[in-house]
């Protein structure tokens, strides 16, 4: 897939994979005044029932995925536990934009020495934009270093993930049976850790009300980044990776436009810059 055209069906599964992550962030955030790792627990077991229909109707994978699918579930433990520790030091904008903005670069990179992917100048140069772009929108030169470090770490994670769920679904050659146990091994230890933690009747008392909310958003998730790898079977790794972060865009302009949250000059650029980025992947080769 080196320097070849990207299919614009791909483009726009990724896109609306952005969208959609963009959109179940802003759907917990809108709940407000909740327990961050309550909502990761609901959220997780949204996730793990999606992959459960999946499972039930695509069976189980290739054995070559299993490796992929239990590696990937061990980095997505350092994911969040890096991203929690990097919410608790510092401001969420600040941390979840570090993380989407470096990620794009390390996929790239590790495209290219595990695939052997060499991307296009225009992709190339999109997916430094989207970087660029990401990382002027919502970093800030005055937060905590240890946030700062939480949330490279919470990056590096995101690429590892990124990677080697990529691979994964390539070697399995179908999405659906590679997510569906994916959905289940990623998502459903994180939540039996939350609820162990908790106790089941402290757990139940501090998701009263928010259990439809947050496994809407768990299913919503999953189904999100389902849509990504099927575009990651189909187009390079690193451009498709970079393209995904859009949704640091699309979360401003719903924030704008339902929060009321000010959109400041240097938004405005990050997300031109974004968008330049996008259409160099998606129309320069």
């Amino acid at each position: 897939m080196s320097g070849s055209a990207i299919p614009l069906a791909a483009i726009a599964a990724t896109l609306i994979s952005a969208l959609l992550h963009a959109g179940w962030n802003l759907f917990l955030k809108q709940a407000g005044g909740g327990d961050r790792m309550v909502d990761l627990a609901l959220l997780g077991l949204g996730g793990s029932l999606f992959g459960a229909v999946l499972i039930t109707l695509f069976g189980a994978p290739v054995a070559g995925a299993w490796p992929f699918i239990l590696a990937s579930s061990a980095i997505h433990l350092v994911y969040w536990t890096a991203l929690t520790r990097g919410y608790a030091a510092g401001d969420m904008s600040h941390v979840y934009t570090i993380a989407r903005g470096i990620a794009p670069a390390l996929v790239t990179l590790g495209a290219l020495l595990a695939a052997g992917e060499v991307p296009g100048p225009g992709p190339a140069l999109g997916v430094m934009a989207i970087s660029a772009g990401v990382l002027l929108v919502g970093v800030n030169r005055a937060a905590p270093l240890s946030a700062t470090l939480w949330a490279l770490l919470t990056g590096v994670a995101i690429a590892g993930y990124s990677l080697v769920d990529a691979l994964g679904v390539r070697m399995n050659g179908d999405v659906f049976s590679y997510k569906g146990w994916g959905a289940v091994f990623t998502f459903l230890p994180i939540s039996l850790w939350v609820m162990a933690r908790r106790g089941p009747a402290g757990f139940a008392k501090a998701a009263a009300g928010r259990w439809g909310r947050g496994m809407a958003a768990g299913a919503v998730s999953s189904a999100g980044f389902m849509l990504v790898l099927w575009a990651q079977m189909r187009a390079p790794i690193g451009p498709i990776t970079a393209l995904r972060e859009t949704s640091v865009i699309f979360g401003a302009g719903l924030a704008a436009l339902l929060l009321k949250e000010a959109v400041t000059a240097r938004r405005w650029a990050g997300a031109a810059v974004v968008c330049a980025g996008a259409a160099l992947i998606g129309f320069a080769h």
